[in-house]
């Protein structure tokens, strides 16, 4: 328990640092033109153009709000990426930002909390500047194969989202939080709270990036109470039993979330399979 409080100290003073850190790049992005949009869309990359590349098609194709903002914050390593990605989104005319230096990357490689901290920057750097009606994350290898609006589905809700329950059994309380990927937010009713999208542990429970916004956020709210019918579909495309190989979600019916699009996982990529499949939406 003393660990585990310490640790969270420390990560608490890492992410209050690094929200002071500068962009590397920002292209496009000026905030005063952006203040009040009705919905913004914040797109965490890593290391992979092919899907950046894909994710922006779909989702200029299918979103179906009338007015929103895409943005692509560039969290990869590898510096020829990280200029693909930017000329990709000058192509397409997508904002473009250049996230700063990751410690839990760079320095103590935990992927979850390097998540964490990049939607933590993302928050305080873009989100509270723009001050949009709705806020979302998506992951990079998430793509909407159909018509889908966002604004339609958050409804009155102040946040929605695919739904991750981690209660364990013999708990009195609920333990849950939605997946950092694949989440939304009506800015002006969650702005008052601290947004931390770090990991942390509850009872002992660990609930993965944006779990610690169980703390200040969704503890206050009665899970039964909420619109999350969020439906998850898992498929293997391919022989092999390899969760993050081999196999892909279909989210909510419109959307396919490929998995392991950053190869965190280090095995056989999907992208050749992924050029045939995403070419049929």
């Amino acid at each position: 328990m003393t660990k585990r409080y310490i640790f969270e100290c420390f990560v608490d003073t890492v992410a209050n640092l690094s929200v002071y850190q500068k962009a590397t790049d920002s292209h496009l992005f000026d905030c005063r033109k952006l203040t009040g949009t009705p919905l913004c869309l914040v797109t965490v990359s890593f290391d992979n153009p092919f899907l950046i590349e894909q994710h922006i098609r779909l989702v200029k194709k299918n979103i179906t709000d009338k007015q929103y903002v895409q943005i692509i914050a560039d969290n990869s390593t590898n510096p020829a990426n990280r200029d693909k990605i930017k000329q990709l989104c000058i192509k397409e005319n997508i904002v473009y930002v250049g996230l700063p230096y990751n410690f839990f990357q760079k320095t103590m490689y935990k992927p979850s909390y390097a998540h964490g901290i990049c939607l933590t920057w993302i928050y305080h750097n873009i989100i509270r500047k723009i001050a949009p009606h709705i806020f979302g994350f998506l992951d990079h290898d998430i793509f909407p194969i159909s018509e889908y609006n966002i604004a339609d589905r958050l409804g009155n809700q102040d946040f929605f989202g695919r739904l991750v329950d981690r209660t364990p059994s013999d708990s009195l309380r609920r333990l849950w939080y939605l997946w950092a990927g694949f989440c939304f937010f009506s800015y002006h009713r969650v702005k008052s709270k601290k947004m931390n999208f770090f990991p942390t542990k509850i009872d002992g429970v660990y609930l993965d990036t944006g779990g610690s916004l169980y703390k200040s956020l969704y503890k206050y709210y009665n899970l039964s109470d909420l619109s999350l019918d969020v439906p998850v579909r898992e498929v293997s495309f391919r022989e092999g039993n390899n969760y993050h190989a081999d196999r892909i979600h279909f989210i909510d019916n419109d959307w396919v979330h490929t998995i392991n699009g950053s190869n965190w996982a280090k095995v056989e990529s999907k992208d050749e399979f992924l050029k045939d499949f995403l070419s049929k939406y």
